[in-house]
């Protein structure tokens, strides 16, 4: 289905992506560890919040994943369609799909049953991880493969 760069960049962007998410991870639960301190949260609560913000993080790595996989399929469809009217069609249907499955996770895990405000901020920004593979690319082309 994809060519060999393709997949190659992918990778990559997957790996970045990976290590954007362990970073991410390593960084919220300093931190949460610090606002359960200040909150004066006894152990248990302690671990139960930094278990849910940390499991937001892994629900949006998973995200990003599949996101990634999804722009990546729907790409290669439009370009060998050879039809510019549905190559953008197709891209902008698979974009909003996309959205609207962002939206409709963020808000369940917003809400307050589930993960709460803390868990839906972690989840947006463990998306981004998107982002964040696509700039560590040509380093780990370099370093990693």
């Amino acid at each position: 289905m994809f060519d060999s760069k393709v997949k190659r960049t992918l990778k990559c962007m997957m790996i970045g992506s990976l290590i954007y998410n362990i970073f991410l991870i390593i960084v919220s639960a300093i931190v949460f560890i610090l606002i359960s301190k200040n909150k004066n949260f006894n152990n248990n609560e302690t671990l139960i919040y930094i278990f849910k913000n940390e499991i937001s993080v892994l629900i949006g790595f998973v995200c990003s994943i599949i996101g990634l996989y999804s722009m990546a399929a729907s790409l290669s469809k439009a370009i060998s369609s050879n039809d510019e009217k549905y190559a953008k069609n197709h891209i902008a249907l698979m974009r909003t799909i996309r959205l609207i499955v962002f939206c409709v996770l963020l808000i369940v895990i917003i809400n307050e049953n589930v993960f709460g405000i803390s868990g839906g901020i972690m989840f947006a920004l463990a998306v981004l991880g998107i982002k964040a593979g696509a700039y560590l690319v040509p380093i780990v082309e370099k370093h990693l493969l």
